[in-house]
Order: structure tokens, then sequence, then C-alpha cells
């Protein structure tokens, strides 16, 4: 087994998540903050400024007239948008490295990750669940402790695989037997590093057994959802994409159905379009 000293010392060493972005998701959790106060907060910023002008002046807006202001863009925007851009430029940097130790090449984690937040607002649409900037985050960040676990998986990928193949264990219960947690429980060490909101935490830590999650937590299941329909749809997929358990409970818990997931599938092609036009994910 890995020493988990030697994957705790990983973990302290990451960078703290930067204060403006933090202070702004912070300020984005609440309903009633004022553009005024966001614009405080973000205006230094230049890459979450750049793509709020971006994604204002895209097509797919269709606008008569150019934004050139942040104050004018966060009109148009609104929260929750506002919310994708800065969640997506904090941890884009972060997603793009190359996940060798999960079968992953430059850029699968980041294209996993943002499929998967935007499946979670169609999920949410889908089962009447308000569209929230944390569900959004929530599923955007949950996966985050594969960055860590790189390289520990990769060291030891042989033992972990095995048990997957010939001992029935789920990928995440193979992690933790080998060593001695798994990517799950080191994304949530990182979120509770950064100062994340308890509900995030819980998501992130719970994302493929979220029947351990309280009865009354709606994130932590729709991130479990949208991560598996992520799969379904091939992208991202590595080495951890064969063992998921408790699907149909969960759907159960939301009435759906095979072929609500199907429908989740085709709509999320047209939201990701969009998206990778705006911010140009493949450049």
């Amino acid at each position: 087994m890995i020493d988990m000293q030697n994957i705790l010392k990983k973990i302290d060493k990451l960078p703290p998540f930067p204060a403006v972005y933090r202070k702004a998701m912070q300020l984005l959790q609440k309903p009633d903050t004022s553009v005024d106060a966001l614009i405080q907060v973000i205006q230094y910023d230049q890459a979450i400024t750049a793509n709020v002008l971006r994604m204002c002046n895209s097509a797919y807006y269709g606008l008569q007239r150019k934004i050139h202001s942040l104050r004018d863009g966060l009109v148009v925007l609104g929260n929750n948008q506002l919310m994708e851009i800065v969640s997506g430029c904090t941890v884009v940097d972060f997603y793009q490295k190359k996940g060798h130790g999960y079968g992953l090449e430059r850029g699968d984690l980041w294209k996993s990750a943002i499929s998967s937040a935007l499946i979670s607002q169609i999920i949410c649409k889908l089962i009447g669940v308000a569209e929230t900037p944390t569900i959004f985050t929530a599923t955007l960040l949950h996966d985050l402790g594969k960055m860590v676990l790189n390289d520990f998986v990769w060291e030891e990928n042989e033992k972990i695989v095995q048990l997957v193949e010939e001992g029935g264990y789920s990928f995440e219960e193979a992690e933790q037997n080998v060593l001695g947690m798994d990517h799950a429980e080191v994304g949530a060490m990182i979120a509770e590093q950064w100062s994340f909101p308890e509900d995030i935490i819980r998501a992130i830590r719970l994302h493929h057994s979220p029947e351990k999650a309280p009865e009354d937590d709606v994130i932590t299941p729709i991130v479990y959802l949208s991560d598996i329909a992520t799969i379904m749809l091939g992208i991202g997929v590595g080495s951890d994409g064969l063992s998921y358990r408790g699907k149909e409970k969960v759907m159960k818990r939301f009435g759906l159905k095979e072929k609500d997931l199907e429908r989740v599938m085709v709509d999320f092609y047209e939201a990701y379009n969009n998206v990778q036009r705006i911010l140009s994910m493949d450049e």
C-alpha cells in the first residue's frame, strides 16, 4: 500500500484556491447579490472579464450591440452563467494535465468535468429541481481528486485493475484498497482545504456513493447521474469508467428511466457545442 502521508503531502502542496474566485463564488450563492458587489470582486481578474465579454458577444446570444464593459456583461449573463465562467477559469489549468493513471489524455478530464456540469443543468430541468450555481460547481469539481492521485494510481495501476477485473471491485473501492483512500475522498479533502461550502464538499466525497447522502441532499445524486451520463457519452472515459453501482436506485428516486438519460444526452450536444464555440476548449 502507498504511504498515505505522501498523498497528504501532495494535497498540502496544492496552491490555495484564488481568493477572488472564492469570494465571487460566495457572493454568487446569495440571490440578493448586486452587480456592483460582483464587480468589486472580479473587475481586476483578466480571465473572468475576458470570458464574460467573449460569451456575451458570441453568436449564442445574438445581441444587436456589442458588450464592452464587465457591468453590461454581468447584466446579460446573470448569476448562473457567471458562476460557470468563474468556476471554469479557476480549474481549467488544473484539469488540463494528462491523467495517465486513469488512462486519460491531456484535456480529457476537463472535457469530462465541463460536460458533467452541463448535463447537471439538463437533469435539473428534467426533474424539476432549481438550477443553482452550487450544483454546477459541485459537478464541475467532482473529480478534483484524480489529479492528486494520478501518479499514485499509475504506480499501482496493475494491482488496482486486477481488483476491478478479477475481484469485482468498483474502481474507487480498488483505489481505497490499494492506496488507502480513493479520488472522491481526496477531492473532498482538497475542497475542504479550499474552504468550499459543505454541500459541495459532500457531493465530491459521495459522488460514487450517493446513497450515503442525507435524504434532503439533491446535489449529490445529481452529480452522480451527471457523471454517469458523461461516461455513457464516452467523454473522458478512462480506466475507471467501467464500475458504477446503484444507478437504478438514484434514477428511481427522481422517477427517471433509461430513455430519460438518452434524452439528456441528446440535449447535451447542443449545449456542449455552444460552450465549445464560446470558450474554444479544444484550442
